[in-house]
């Protein structure tokens, strides 16, 4: 009977999300766990691994034999670091909890008071900085392989976490951009043989997350995190994360299935973003967070013994980055104060960037940071003939005996294009039959917009190289629809004059539907409703300006402000479709503007207070 009823339940649920085809038993599972919980049986690795892994370059490591923290390679946090200063369960983070002897990193929780109402303290490093003008940044990128070795512990409220934090886009990294965060391990401060790990990303402007718990057992007992020391490996690529404990697969989270469907995301997110490395103790961050530390408990240490970053063989661990996307430059721009091009290279504390090419000119741009250093502006040297390709080249030598060559080709424009023809067919996007602009790339051409409300807010084609013909494609219209609109293209030196359009969309083919409930008036493509922002920068008002019929009648449009660290800045609603921010009270820096619609996001872009 008992059997009966619960799976009358499991059938009520799934029946209740209606998402039994994208989802497998194991899902419900997890959702109704809350998570998932994993067995998993290891062996003790008494020695380290040794530094060379097949079929990966190393590009970076630490093994702690100085007697001092390396500077150039980690931040030590300070309670300082947020605003305002933070008391998280009673620990605040001290830079004094850092030191190095013994070949080993000592990471440790202390009693001692740096807040008011703070008793406890902890320590952190990370590869990046948000206040340490001296400290150079620097981010780790996919795919890529995590390695560390610790001895860790277990207390009572007391935790130690490993964690890779992304901030940015691969093109501006340390700049506003989607989360994507990775913990290798967390502890849940009263389990010795137990780690949690996690995968969170952003749907829809949401902070969405995936857990699991590893019971560590050997040889049918269990596994002591605090008494054995411990190698964490975290593997990750655009496909799927990968979590070892000592030298063995323990999960493996496929990323490019449909996640369980209490999560509510219809996909993952990709963990290309920066991120940067994080280790810390402090409070237990999972379990149970209502445990109060025993002040008999501490000191509590967790040891580091070595650090050990890999990039995959044959993938640039240092490619030539334009920040603009866009390998050309205007022959205008022939000295620093003329040119707006940038151009960088991901950046490792130790390794030496040498930047060569004869058409071109290079010059250290400083940022603000977090963003790393190691952005330079180019220019054209004098008598380089235009309307040519000129190549860029930049050797890396890495520590140790890895070195790798990459290269751009550059076109220099000699003017801004002209508008083409008009060019349009349609092309099928998806199983709903909804339809997509298609137009030819042409040579030269760094890309096209599209705008189909009168130019007030563009689009950019999206690149589709296809069957040897590549083409820009832009929208997803419905079947029959008469759309009309305004096209433009580019180069290094600009925009062409635009030019009005119209094209009809394809009837539906046999057996294809349109589905019921779609919005059937024409979709941008970019899932961004046509938003104003100005001025932007701004110093202390910022007006938003909609376009016609974007704010519904009668209804609420969510404005939200986020800062770099995903904290809410600003929240508030608006039925008009002329708002104007006061944003006195927010720090000077960049920030993210997030606009939903019944919880869809309609727009998103970033912001800079001056």
């Amino acid at each position: 009977m008992k059997t009966r009823i619960v799976s009358v339940f499991l059938l009520f649920f799934i029946s209740l999300h209606g998402l039994l085809a994208q989802n497998t038993p194991w899902d419900i599972i997890y959702c109704l766990n809350g998570g998932e919980n994993k067995s998993v049986g290891i062996s003790k690795l008494p020695v380290p691994n040794p530094v060379s892994k097949p079929g990966w370059n190393l590009v970076f490591s630490d093994e702690f034999q100085s007697d001092s923290l390396n500077a150039a390679k980690w931040n030590r946090s300070t309670f300082l670091d947020d605003q305002p200063a933070e008391c998280n369960r009673g620990f605040a983070v001290n830079p004094g909890n850092i030191l190095v002897e013994s070949g080993n990193a000592r990471i440790s929780n202390t009693v001692g008071s740096l807040l008011p109402g703070c008793p406890y303290s902890f320590g952190e490093i990370k590869t990046m900085s948000v206040k340490d003008t001296s400290f150079r940044s620097y981010y780790f990128y996919a795919p890529g392989y995590l390695e560390t070795r610790v001895k860790l512990y277990n207390k009572t409220g007391q935790g130690a976490a490993c964690w890779l934090w992304g901030i940015g886009t691969p093109e501006n990294p340390g700049t506003p951009g989607p989360w994507n965060e990775i913990d290798v391990f967390e502890l849940n401060g009263v389990n010795s043989n137990i780690f949690n790990g996690a995968y969170h990303w952003t749907y829809n402007g949401k902070h969405v997350s995936q857990h699991h718990a590893i019971y560590l057992t050997d040889s049918a007992q269990m596994y002591d995190l605090s008494a054995n020391w411990t190698t964490f490996g975290l593997e990750w690529d655009s496909t799927a994360i990968r979590w070892y404990v000592n030298n063995l697969l323990v999960k493996e989270l496929d990323l490019t299935r449909v996640p369980p469907f209490c999560l509510q995301a219809a996909n993952y997110s990709q963990p290309v973003a920066p991120f940067c490395l994080r280790l810390n103790s402090g409070n237990n961050s999972v379990g149970n967070q209502s445990g109060s530390p025993d002040p008999v408990d501490f000191p509590q240490l967790m040891l580091v013994d070595y650090v050990r970053m890999y990039k995959k063989t044959g993938m640039k661990a240092s490619p030539i980055v334009l920040s603009d996307g866009i390998p050309q430059i205007c022959a205008a721009e022939t000295s620093p104060s003329l040119s707006s091009k940038f151009i960088s290279a991901h950046y490792y504390p130790g390794a030496v960037y040498t930047w060569s090419s004869p058409a071109f000119e290079f010059l250290d741009v400083k940022l603000p940071i977090p963003q790393p250093r190691g952005k330079k502006i180019i220019w054209i040297k004098p008598s380089i003939a235009s309307g040519q390709s000129y190549p860029v080249y930049l050797d890396t030598q890495f520590p140790g005996n890895y070195a790798e060559r990459d290269s751009v080709m550059i076109y220099i424009a000699p003017e801004p294009p002209t508008l083409p023809a008009g060019n349009f067919t349609s092309s099928q996007v998806d199983t709903v039959c909804r339809f997509a602009i298609q137009t030819p790339a042409l040579d030269n051409i760094a890309g096209c917009d599209f705008s189909v409300d009168a130019g007030i807010t563009w689009n950019a084609g999206t690149l589709q190289p296809e069957a040897g013909v590549t083409t820009y494609a832009y929208g997803t219209f419905k079947p029959g629809q008469l759309v009309s609109f305004m096209f433009r293209v580019r180069n290094g030196c600009g925009y062409s004059p635009s030019g009005s359009y119209s094209i009809t969309m394809p009837e539906p083919p046999v057996g294809c539907k349109w589905p019921a409930g779609t919005d059937e008036t024409a979709q941008n493509g970019g899932g961004n409703a046509p938003v104003s922002v100005m001025p932007n920068p701004f110093t202390t008002n910022l007006n938003l300006k909609f376009g016609p019929s974007q704010v519904p009648s009668g209804r609420e449009i969510n404005i939200r402000i986020y800062d770099v660290y995903s904290r809410e800045m600003v929240n508030q609603a608006t039925r008009s479709n002329n708002c104007n921010l006061d944003l006195h009270q927010l720090c000077g820096g960049v920030y993210f503007l997030i606009i939903t619609d019944q919880n869809t996001v309609i727009f998103r872009t970033a912001i800079v207070k001056r």
